[in-house]
């Protein structure tokens, strides 16, 4: 009977965890955008409380995704649950705020901090927001918060979108730069040298989806030209013209077949100068249609030269489907008015150029794994085709070499095993925006407008002297109308209850911590801890107590909502136990097989 030390078991152990590590978070990821994608028909049939419910079932990590997706969708429940959406949303900004230090610090770094970067990128549990989800989140913010008449908050979320662009920008520089050089790298590896980074060369890719005209027309993947407008009329409405100028010139520039938008900008300075003198409602109507298109993992076969042979490998692509359910807003009107609005935003083909932009790093990431793998099992063979020739040798030694050759295969096969693309991506997104500004009586109007499925919608609204906004979000068959300073959108007033005199009082006293109920762990927990066994430690564990982060409020209906503390706390002091960014660190890991 042979035996086996606790060394040899140990490379068991290390092979093991890192595989094990890399597929839970990989399955999972993946897993959790599959089932969003299945649930889309109750999204776009308007149905925001089972969606809501949906994304709490789905996921398991509290993420920056499950607050963008949660707030988003709380929002489209209606005004009264918009201070709900906005701490949801405040949450997401809050982690969004670390990922901006965090990539900071990473674009300051040397080279090798980003190549590690470029190739583990996928495998984390975190969720790096893509470009124009960032400038989405703080449109959607402003919208919120002029909902409950918060102007002056608005404005904070309108510049903090155009000082996060500038780390954006910086970090699609450096990823291109970065690209380029672990290309040529790889290339210089004899294991790696068939890496490439061109989706051209992946035969059966289909890349008429992310070069449709569309897509070709946009200056890049993280401006919104609706964002910016929307920017520049909240400046306008708190009278600095300084600022809302370039909220203009950026709409104009960024989409210059927007009429409206050259009027804005050649009329802002009478408009400000003539604010005190308004007697009609300027409005601005804000309408989001379609949906964004689902990103899939696409896996395809592709035939690779190793070792002098060629050998077959599965790589794995996202692919973003055709634009479907598109909608054009054609019968607007406001009372005896009718709105003409215009496509401002297009969604959709910024999902498309940011998928273009990424599919350097994503094909370079999967060629490279793929290589390695062959690599490591094509060592691991060799190394058990000699072990079992070395009869002549000891039984501990034989086994020791033994164990390590499948030790690497398990490695090699597990690489491949792990091939995976992250597709996560915020799903509640619409695919369009289109506007109009519009001069209208002060007071209650009728709105009326036609769904995509041909009913005529209407409702009451209320405007106000100065300026106002109506966001209107349609689905098929119904819609969600919002507008600027609507009392529906406060919380309840606190409620005054008359003293009462107190008889037979007793003491309550907290219960002892060991009293405490503790929840249950769920499978993954146990797998993750099996894992984090192997692996030890990380780095941050030895120094940082666990966070705690308080649990989100839940849909509630009126009745319900806190009257204490109407009004949430910026995101600076709300999210005090939230755990730090952690850039993923699997290249760490296999630096061995690269060198």
């Amino acid at each position: 009977m042979p035996k086996f030390s606790a060394l040899d078991f140990s490379k068991f152990g290390a092979a093991i965890s890192m595989i094990g590590a890399c597929l839970l978070t990989g399955c999972a990821t993946q897993t959790q955008q599959i089932k969003m994608n299945e649930s889309r028909d109750q999204f776009k049939n308007g149905d925001m409380q089972s969606t809501a419910a949906t994304i709490q079932s789905i996921f398991k990590d509290k993420n920056t995704l499950y607050y963008l997706e949660l707030g988003g969708v709380q929002r489209l429940q209606g005004a009264k649950q918009i201070p709900n959406s906005t701490q949801n949303l405040l949450a997401a900004d809050q982690l969004v705020e670390q990922w901006e230090i965090a990539t900071s610090d990473k674009l300051k770094r040397s080279f090798t901090s980003m190549s590690s970067y470029i190739l583990s990128e996928g495998l984390s549990s975190n969720y790096d927001p893509k470009p124009y989800e960032v400038s989405l989140l703080s449109q959607t913010i402003a919208l919120n918060h002029l909902s409950q008449g918060r102007w002056n908050d608005a404005m904070v979320e309108a510049k903090k979108m155009a000082q996060r662009e500038k780390v954006i920008e910086e970090l699609i520089q450096s990823k291109v730069t970065a690209v380029s050089k672990v290309e040529q790298q790889q290339q210089n590896n004899q294991n790696t040298r068939g890496a490439t980074s061109r989706i051209q060369n992946i035969g059966g890719y289909p890349i008429n989806l992310l070069d449709d005209e569309e897509t070709r027309s946009l200056k890049n993947a993280y401006q919104s030209p609706a964002a910016y407008y929307l920017s520049g009329f909240i400046h306008e409405s708190q009278g600095e013209a300084s600022l809302a100028a370039p909220g203009y010139r950026l709409a104009i520039e960024l989409r210059p077949s927007v009429n409206f938008f050259k009027t804005s900008i050649a009329k802002l300075d009478s408009n400000i100068a003539n604010q005190a003198k308004k007697s009609f409602a300027d409005t601005l109507i804000m309408i989001d249609t379609g949906y964004m298109p689902k990103i899939s993992p696409h896996q395809i076969s592709q035939s690779v030269t190793f070792g002098g042979n060629s050998k077959l490998v599965t790589l794995t692509f996202p692919v973003i489907e055709k634009s479907s359910d598109r909608f054009a807003p054609n019968y607007i009107q406001l009372g005896d008015r009718v709105a003409n609005p215009e496509l401002v935003a297009n969604i959709d083909a910024m999902a498309r150029k940011n998928l273009q932009d990424e599919m350097p790093a994503y094909v370079l990431r999967a060629t490279s794994r793929a290589l390695v793998s062959l690599a490591t099992q094509y060592a691991a063979d060799q190394a058990a085709q000699q072990a079992a020739r070395k009869n002549n040798q000891n039984n501990q030694n034989n086994n020791a070499a033994i164990i390590g050759a499948i030790a690497g295969m398990l490695t090699g096969y597990g690489l491949q095993a792990i091939n995976v693309t992250d597709v996560r991506h915020w799903s509640t997104l619409p695919a369009q925006t289109y506007m109009a500004r519009m001069g209208l009586p002060i007071g209650t109007t009728v709105l009326k407008f036609a769904l995509p499925s041909g009913v005529i919608q209407s409702q009451t609204v209320n405007l106000v002297g100065g300026y106002n906004v109506i966001y209107i979000r349609m689905f098929r068959n119904k819609a969600t109308v919002l507008t600027s300073n609507d009392p529906a959108a406060l919380p309840l007033p606190p409620q005054v209850v008359a003293p009462q005199t107190i008889t037979n009082p007793v003491s309550t006293v907290p219960r002892a911590s060991s009293d405490e109920v503790k929840p249950k762990e769920g499978a993954l927990d146990g797998f993750k801890k099996l894992f984090s066994g192997f692996m030890g430690p990380k780095p941050e564990e030895a120094t940082l107590s666990a966070p705690v982060l308080a649990a989100p409020v839940e849909p509630e209906s009126a009745a319900t909502v806190p009257a204490v503390n109407p009004i949430p706390r910026p995101a600076s002091g709300n999210m005090d136990g939230l755990k730090p960014y952690e850039p993923p660190s699997l290249l760490n890991s296999l630096q061995q097989l690269f060198n």
